[in-house]
């Protein structure tokens, strides 16, 4: 009899223990989103504004490696790593071009910015369409953008520029946290830049 409650003594602390080890092994998935600029912005931003025009922006394209819930990053130039636990909180794709207007919004000071396309049909001046070659970096470095934008004048139905937009930033810690921050550095840096192209617009 006592050994009979012995065995299962030591069947059940075992099996406590596999219980913890399993839990131990698994770490919480943690989930991450772009940010906008500051919503205020010194009196000189906020001066050249596009109030009169509607802008659309998309479609935005991303290479098939960054299409994905997980976030990657580089180990070297030939290598990437994807993260099961460090995931954005939706479609990269869908947040890039989301902080995207919003970020053009508050530049040119105006609310008539928005995806494209879009179910709601729009009488639009210009449209942004964007192809993202490069949007990752490496923990405890920085983050790379390289796109590829084009201007088109809705109006005359045919581009008024095209550019490459290459951009690098440092990220502020080693950790996911500040590879993310890092994203939005860059993508705020590449909204200052369509910005200023959309206010040259004629």
């Amino acid at each position: 009899m006592m050994n009979l409650r012995g065995n299962r003594r030591i069947t059940g602390a075992m099996a406590g223990l596999f219980m913890l080890a399993g839990c131990g092994s698994t770490p919480p998935t943690a989930f991450y989103t772009l940010s906008p600029l500051s919503a205020s912005l010194p009196t000189a931003q906020t001066s050249a504004s596009r109030s009169d025009v509607t802008i659309g922006v998309g479609p935005v394209t991303v290479p098939e490696f960054l299409d994905r819930p997980q976030i990657v990053t580089r180990t070297t130039a030939n290598r990437l790593d994807v993260d099961e636990f460090h995931r954005w909180g939706g479609s990269l794709q869908e947040d890039f071009a989301r902080v995207l207007v919003e970020n053009l919004s508050r530049l040119l000071a105006t609310n008539r910015v928005s995806v494209y396309p879009n179910p709601e049909p729009l009488d639009l001046r210009y449209r942004i369409v964007i192809d993202i070659q490069q949007f990752d970096g490496r923990l405890g470095e920085g983050v790379t953008l390289n796109a590829i934008w084009t201007l088109l004048d809705e109006k005359a139905g045919k581009p008024s520029l095209t550019r490459r937009f290459e951009y690098q930033t440092p990220a502020a810690s080693a950790d996911y946290e500040g590879l993310v921050a890092a994203h939005s550095a860059a993508l705020e840096a590449f909204s200052r830049e369509l910005a200023d192209a959309l206010q040259n617009a004629r």
